[in-house]
């Protein structure tokens, strides 16, 4: 239950930033969020992170289809029963990958935002931040899993 109410929730808080930006800041407009630090910034990007595969929104579509199923079915399968740590990792890629999808077919181009003034980096937004705290709680859910100590019945298998 938890984990369809995360996907909902970021999906959610994800469009309702997209909504007000695209509404209230002209494209490349920028308004100080934390002065020296971030930047809320209207953007447009036609492709993945840094812009990468430009134009290519089918590609985009299709792979985030195809991870939306996989999850759900693997979910239903059980894989991610009784690992939280990974369930809320996953949760948050397919919250990322909804998010970003449904600009891409709404609107041709991802909505994105958050510009860090500290440093040289891309333009992003909350299913972006979504997609990498993902792939950080898959990789240590998967690095705390394998430093386990091994049961009796899973060294027998």
């Amino acid at each position: 239950m938890y984990f369809y109410l995360i996907i909902a929730l970021v999906v959610a808080i994800d469009q309702w930033v997209k909504y007000y930006v695209r509404h209230h800041l002209e494209i490349g407009q920028s308004v100080p969020l934390i002065d020296g630090v971030i930047n809320l910034t209207s953007h447009r990007n036609a492709g993945a992170a840094f812009s990468i595969l430009e134009g290519q929104q089918w590609f985009f579509i299709l792979s985030s289809l195809a991870v939306v199923a996989a999850v759900i079915y693997y979910r239903r399968k059980g894989e991610l029963r009784g690992r939280p740590l990974m369930e809320f990792g996953v949760a948050l890629l397919v919250a990322g990958a909804i998010g970003n999808m449904l600009d891409r077919l709404v609107l041709g181009v991802v909505t994105d935002f958050f510009d860090l003034q500290f440093v040289q980096f891309a333009i992003f937004n909350v299913a972006d931040i979504a997609i990498n705290l993902a792939v950080v709680l898959i990789v240590l859910a998967i690095l705390i899993e394998s430093f386990k100590p091994k049961t009796k019945k899973a060294v027998e298998e």
